[in-house]
């Protein structure tokens, strides 16, 4: 006798169920294979990664350098100690630029923050010019603040920071169109090489009188990073190139990343500079302070009217 099975009504609903469950487990055991794979295998990132490495691989160490100027900035915002004011005291606008250019790569916003055309920097000392304000130097703003000469109506100082070409390039030619005196910072171990200025171009510009050179380490580490030695070299070596290369005092410095501390300042009081700058924001000059004044950041894309309220 033929043996007849009886089939369960719940079979074919059943095993759908399991080849689906099954079905979800791989699918979902493959994903997290691939997003290991990818964040944890160095040579799949890398391969993924190949043709973005090579294309950064093109850029220019400046760029670099300018991709990581806003971790610095976060990085030493813990690092400023901003100094108490007191004694004699003046209220004078020390603006700070960086590049005088055009940003050569817009998706670089920290470089294209740094960046004034030339332009624009036309039209701001124009604005200066035709509103009666005085460029001077920092010994002129110090003999001032000591008393030992009086300032000129509406006084400014302007700062560049860095030593890059396209001050002599682009700055250079408007600062004498104005007859506008200006100090540059210079880290002086970077000179002579790719974007920096070269000493021939250094001392034309002093020559001219115009322009005033002042230190701005060696080569622009951030010096809360270093020990009390490297420091000490950072401060005192530079001064020692500016004035062996130009033949006069080196009086002032500027802190990379405008980054410093109580023991910096003592370690630039006893280099023999009369005072240095940071990059806080203020106008308030004193004795006090005169080993960190403030200045004040000129971005890129700055309205001329947004600049005349700086001042």
């Amino acid at each position: 006798m033929k043996k007849t099975v009886k089939k369960n009504p719940d079979f074919s609903t059943h095993t759908q169920a399991k080849v689906l469950i099954s079905a979800v487990l791989i699918i979902f055991s493959l994903l997290v294979l691939i997003i290991y794979v990818y964040r944890g295998n160095p040579y799949f990132k890398s391969s993924v990664g190949h043709h973005k490495k090579l294309n950064e691989a093109n850029h220019s160490l400046e760029t670099i350098k300018q991709k990581t100027y806003q971790a610095h900035k976060e990085a030493t915002k813990s690092a400023i100690t901003i100094p108490p004011s007191y004694g004699r005291t003046v209220y004078v606008p020390i603006l700070t630029y960086h590049y005088i250019g055009n940003n050569p790569n817009p998706a670089d916003k920290a470089r294209d923050y740094l960046s004034v055309p030339p332009d624009k920097f036309d039209e701001q000392m124009s604005y200066l010019s035709k509103n009666g304000y005085n460029a001077i130097t920092l010994d002129t703003l110090d003999a001032g603040l000591m008393g030992k000469t009086t300032l000129p109506p509406k006084p400014v100082v302007l700062t560049f920071d860095d030593g890059y070409i396209d001050f002599y390039l682009n700055a250079f030619p408007i600062l004498k169109k104005y007859r506008f005196h200006a100090v540059s910072f210079i880290p002086t171990g970077l000179m002579n090489q790719g974007f920096y200025l070269s000493w021939a171009q250094i001392k034309e510009m002093d020559r001219s009188g115009l322009i005033s050179f002042e230190a701005h380490s060696v080569n622009h580490p951030n010096l809360t990073d270093l020990t009390p030695d490297q420091v000490k070299y950072q401060i005192t070596e530079s001064k020692k190139a500016l004035e062996a290369q130009l033949g006069k005092p080196v009086n002032f410095f500027a802190y990379p990343y405008g980054a410093s501390n109580e023991q910096i300042w003592q370690a630039v009081k006893s280099a023999g500079y009369v005072g240095a700058l940071g990059t806080w924001y203020g106008i308030t000059l004193s004795e006090g302070n005169i080993l960190d004044w403030p200045r004040i950041k000129i971005p890129g894309n700055i309205t001329i009217g947004d600049f005349a309220k700086k001042l």
